[in-house]
């Protein structure tokens, strides 16, 4: 039996991180817990877990932005990150990119879009 890829969210806005859960249960990916902030998801990576995939809002409330966060997770973890955000101007993008993040997806996204950059950055990782 193949075994679900998990995927961690870090998503301030409760209710777009609930619709992402729900997005990719039923693509049938294994969601832990959300998080709403860097900080948090730092603690919980320090902390052990290891999802396959981490999908980062850019934008996040709190004292670190999504790259940020993403900078600090890879001094933890090389876990494949990609980045949501409902901006799309180049310096937030120039800045993203220099993460070498496995996806750039603008919110909101469709299912197709999101299940697609996940797949990408799964094959990509193995």
């Amino acid at each position: 039996m193949m075994t679900r890829a998990s995927i961690l969210i870090v998503e301030d806005d409760g209710l777009i991180a609930m619709h992402l859960c729900e997005t990719l249960e039923k693509a049938g990916y294994h969601v832990m817990n959300p998080e709403n902030s860097g900080e948090n998801a730092i603690s919980r990576i320090g902390k052990g877990l290891c999802p396959d995939v981490i999908l980062m809002d850019i934008g996040l409330g709190g004292k670190l932005d999504g790259i940020q966060t993403s900078r600090e997770i890879r001094q933890i973890r090389d876990i494949p990150v990609i980045f949501l955000t409902a901006y799309s101007n180049e310096g937030c993008i120039a800045e993203a990119k220099k993460i070498s993040p496995y996806g750039y997806i603008l919110k909101p996204c469709m299912e197709h879009d999101l299940v697609g950059a996940i797949e990408k950055a799964l094959h990509h990782n193995l």
